[in-house]
């Protein structure tokens, strides 16, 4: 086995599917592109919708090791929640081509092992939640995050933000779907009290 054959692999799929429809693409040909034998993606894939899965979730549980080394009571809670929706921004945003034939071919009969695509990636994502849920619970330990709900669903509720910048807003300005406006939005919400009971919050801890 051959990592480095492996990821040749996985590229030469993904540069195929960022032009290409799911059902355009051979096997045949990503073995072209890949300038390796058809049976050598057998060794690494078992079928083509597993090549895309790994392809697309290459590197992610590596990006969540990472998250959770930013938390600790010497990390400023915003500045990691800020890094860790930039990070996993730029994780999904590099692979988008495979995450969207995970979420829309996932749903139909492609399947490996009988389980689809789209359910072996939340799956996989929960590990990318619980991280974020460290990160959120250490705001809620430093009284910056309201601690009436579960880290662990505020994170989904973060996460689905960033999944709709991504997704639903592409087509808007940059200065619409920042990702900072994200996560202002997330902490401070979208009334005018919250907007408020913010300021006055940040400026306590400004003269703390």
């Amino acid at each position: 086995m051959n990592p480095d054959k492996k990821q040749r692999i996985m590229q030469a799929a993904e540069q195929l599917f960022r032009t290409c429809r799911v059902h355009e693409v051979t096997l045949d040909e990503i073995a072209r592109q890949a300038d390796v034998g058809k049976g050598t993606i057998y060794l690494y894939f078992t079928d083509k919708e597993d090549l895309i899965f790994q392809a697309a979730v290459a590197g992610f549980d590596e990006m969540c090791l990472l998250l959770r080394q930013d938390v600790g009571p010497d990390v400023a809670f915003q500045k990691a929640l800020l890094r860790t929706c930039e990070t996993i921004s730029a994780f999904f945003q590099a692979r988008r081509p495979l995450f969207r034939i995970i979420l829309s071919e996932g749903e139909r009969d492609m399947e490996h092992g009988g389980i689809g695509l789209r359910q072996r990636w939340r799956e996989r994502r929960k590990t990318m939640t619980e991280a974020m849920a460290a990160i959120i619970a250490q705001g809620m330990k430093s009284g910056e995050i309201r601690a009436d709900a579960p880290a662990v669903i505020l994170a989904e509720y973060l996460l689905g933000m960033l999944r709709t910048r991504s997704w639903e807003l592409e087509d808007r300005p940059d200065a619409q779907r920042s990702i900072a406006a994200v996560v202002d939005l997330f902490l401070n919400g979208a009334g005018l009290s919250a907007r408020s009971s913010a300021q006055t919050t940040s400026d306590q801890h400004e003269h703390r």
